[in-house]
């Protein structure tokens, strides 16, 4: 992502910036400073007068992340995830009413409307070697997002904000009409239902009446 904003907004008269909110491992000082020396070695990679990115380490509290999503200078949120599953602060950020540019795979991809969000085409590849581990089988794949496609998406949403905005407008209804708490109530009660129609009940302990003797 670092890469290709570098190369989609470099040398333009006007450029947006980057905000990364991410971590490593951990959030230590090691942690970041370790991130900050990747986004360095990624800049120096590129030439030409380049954008600005901001990096946001550790972690945040929920007031602190939604002061991060409805804050006025953040304008879209990128995603060029792998594929992490259902990835909550994707639909969170959609409640925004502002355009979400994601890759078109994994699971958020049950809450995001085609039509309603920018999203990233790519192939599944193989993990990289060197991420194999006994969790992560070598023969495991991941989601590769196709490039073009990152560079072209970026400069629309930026040159064509207005109408990204009013589509993120409708995602948003699109996510809270679905998606709150009552209609997940519903659906999975419905699930269970179907899938578990007798759920087990307590019974009262019956015990059997014993003649003692008198004393």
């Amino acid at each position: 992502l670092i890469k290709a904003f570098f190369e989609t907004f470099k040398n333009k008269s006007k450029q947006p910036a980057l905000i990364l909110k991410t971590s490593g491992s951990n959030s230590s000082y090691m942690d970041r400073n370790d991130i900050l020396r990747k986004i360095n070695s990624i800049r120096n990679s590129c030439q030409g007068k380049l954008p600005n990115v901001y990096l946001l380490h550790g972690d945040f509290t929920d007031e602190e992340m939604n002061s991060l999503y409805n804050h006025s200078k953040v304008k879209a949120m990128v995603s060029l995830t792998k594929g992490e599953g259902f990835g909550r602060p994707l639909l969170e950020f959609t409640l925004t009413k502002k355009p979400l540019v994601a890759t078109a795979w994994s699971g958020h991809m049950d809450y995001l409307n085609p039509e309603f969000t920018t999203l990233i085409g790519g192939n599944l590849e193989n993990v990289h070697p060197s991420t194999a581990n006994p969790m992560l089988m070598k023969e495991s794949q991941w989601f590769a997002p196709n490039h073009g496609e990152i560079t072209k998406s970026l400069k629309s949403v930026f040159e064509n904000y207005k109408k990204h905005s009013e589509l993120g407008k409708r995602q948003a209804h699109y996510s809270k009409t679905n998606f709150d708490w009552n209609k997940m109530y519903v659906t999975l009660e419905s699930m269970l239902k179907t899938n578990i129609p007798d759920f087990p009940s307590q019974i009262e302990l019956t015990l059997p009446e014993l003649n003692l003797p008198t004393l």
